[in-house]
This record gives structure tokens, C-alpha cells and sequence, in this order.
């Protein structure tokens, strides 16, 4: 009995077969990741499952006015984590070719892109929060940063060399912009607050800045040229979002100070139907004058 129940464990971590379409015969051994990559799939999981876990009680612990940017955090490591559970059960990758030149295709995981379309968005959206960036100038980052990932992904996947490097560039250059206007805007608007928000601002957008641009190294290494081997790719992609996610969530959660949240209007916080928000309020059961 206590071989099975060991056995079905060890079978429910191991490498799964599936998520690969059938290999032509006329290609070459496609490039995969190995049992190790799996591994790391799994390590990252957990870590992006443990933090959410802990962000979510944080959220719910912090006042109902306080809670919008540990709520986007939650947000982010549980998108996190649910890419990572994708990729480790098997799903979310396929095969595509490097480009001319190179005839094996090689595993490529799009989960990862859709995750990051989903969380880039909201790592942007914690900065602005803290420094009080205007809607419309948050609104435009966030479209250049969905440009950085679809031309990205569409670079990953594309045949030709020349439309490869040619979407990455433009990928690049959105990527480019976004740094731009965290550094400008975001950082003149932070002072605003105050020097603390500004301070704080200041260190924890260069560690996402410099953290971010080491994306585009990775790609070109891995999925560019494919000179790292897919696990190594996997290892070199899982540190980078550990850091931008958890970790990075983490410090700006615990350093952020009350003038650098963003409070959310009390009528937005109370329940419908309160006096708070803008409702009646309850129904009073006590006799009217007019009808003694």
C-alpha cells in the first residue's frame, strides 16, 4: 500500500509527456528540456503559490482603503503561478524553429508570454499607484508594454531570422519607451508626494528596470540564437520572474509608506445601500410621524 501511494507521488512530479505536438519524420530531434527543467518549473510553482498565499492575507488584513495595490500583487505571483503550473503539468509550450540555419525545432513556452501579458501590466500599475502617476499617462504605458510582449512573442515564434530579429527589435524599442517614462514621469511625479514616496520610488523602479532588461538578454541567449540549452533557459527565465514578482512585490509592499498608497474613495469601500456609499442607507422601522 505504501509503495502505490509512493509511486503515484513520484509519477505526478515526473517529466509528463504531453503539450508536444508529433515530430514529423523529415525533422530533426527536436531541442527540449530535460527532467531537470521540469524541476525547476515546479520549484518556481511553489515559491509563486507560497508568496500569493501570503499576499492574499496581507490584503485581507490591510484596511479596505489600503488594500488596492496588495490586492495587484496577490494578482500578479497567482497569474504567476497558475504559467508555472501550465508549464510543469506540460501545456503551453510547442515547437518552433530558431530560424535559417538551424534545422531542429526547439521547444518554445508561450504560457510564459501570456503571463507576462498579464502580469506586466500590473507590476507597472504597483508603480504608479506609488507614484500617483495621472490615469492617462498609466493607460499609455500599458498599451506600450502590451506592444513589448505580443511583438515579443510573435519574434519568439517567427520562421525567418529576419522577422525574428526584426519583431524583437520593435519589442525593443516599446520596452525602451516604457524605461523612459518610468524614469521621467514617474519619477517627477513621485517627488510630488513627497521625498519618501520619491526615494522609495527611485530604488525600487531601478531594481525593476534592471531586472526587466535582462529579459531581452535572456531571449536573445535562448530563444534568439539558441546558444542555452532549454533548461537553462527555463532556470535563467525562473530566477528573473522570482525576482520581479515575489520578491519585488514583497519590498514594495513592506517598504511602501501610507502617503505612497493610493487610497480608494470610502463610497467604493462600503457596502451598496450605506449612507458611504452614496446609497439610502437602511430601511428605518420605526413608525412615521404621519402614520400614528
Amino acid at each position: 500500500m505504501n509503495s502505490f501511494y509512493y509511486d503515484s507521488v513520484v509519477d505526478a512530479f515526473k517529466k509528463p509527456e504531453v503539450g508536444i505536438p508529433p515530430i514529423p519524420p523529415h525533422l530533426e530531434h527536436p531541442i527540449v528540456s530535460t527532467q531537470w527543467g521540469h524541476t525547476y518549473l515546479w520549484i518556481v510553482f511553489f515559491i509563486m503559490a507560497g508568496f500569493s498565499v501570503l499576499f492574499f492575507i496581507s490584503s485581507q488584513r490591510a484596511s479596505y482603503r489600503y488594500r488596492l495595490m496588495h490586492t495587484t500583487t496577490f494578482f500578479i505571483t497567482a497569474i504567476a503561478a497558475i504559467s508555472y503550473f501550465a508549464m510543469a503539468t506540460g501545456v503551453g509550450k510547442t515547437l518552433t524553429t530558431i530560424g535559417e540555419g538551424h534545422g531542429a525545432p526547439r521547444e518554445f513556452y508561450f504560457a510564459r508570454y501570456i503571463d507576462w501579458a498579464l502580469t506586466t501590466p500590473l507590476l507597472l500599475f504597483d508603480l504608479t499607484l506609488l507614484a500617483g502617476l495621472p490615469v492617462a499617462e498609466t493607460i499609455v504605458l500599458v498599451l506600450a508594454d502590451e506592444i513589448m510582449i505580443v511583438t515579443g512573442v510573435v519574434a519568439g515564434v517567427h520562421p525567418t531570422k529576419t522577422g525574428k530579429w526584426g519583431f524583437f527589435t520593435i519589442s525593443c524599442v516599446a520596452f525602451a519607451w516604457v524605461l523612459l517614462q518610468l524614469v521621467t514621469s514617474g519619477r517627477s511625479t513621485a517627488f510630488l508626494r513627497s521625498p519618501k514616496v520619491g526615494g522609495l520610488y527611485n530604488q525600487i523602479s531601478l531594481a525593476l528596470v534592471v531586472v526587466w532588461t535582462l529579459y531581452p538578454v535572456a531571449f536573445a541567449l535562448c530563444e534568439g540564437t539558441g546558444k542555452l540549452s532549454p533548461d537553462k533557459e527555463i532556470l535563467f527565465f525562473a530566477v528573473l520572474d522570482v525576482v520581479a514578482k515575489p520578491l519585488w512585490g514583497a519590498w514594495l509592499l513592506i517598504a511602501t509608506p501610507d502617503e505612497g498608497h493610493v487610497l480608494v474613495p470610502e463610497s467604493l469601500c462600503a457596502p451598496a445601500g450605506s449612507p458611504a456609499s452614496g446609497g439610502y442607507g437602511a430601511i428605518s422601522q420605526e413608525p412615521r410621524a404621519e402614520d400614528a
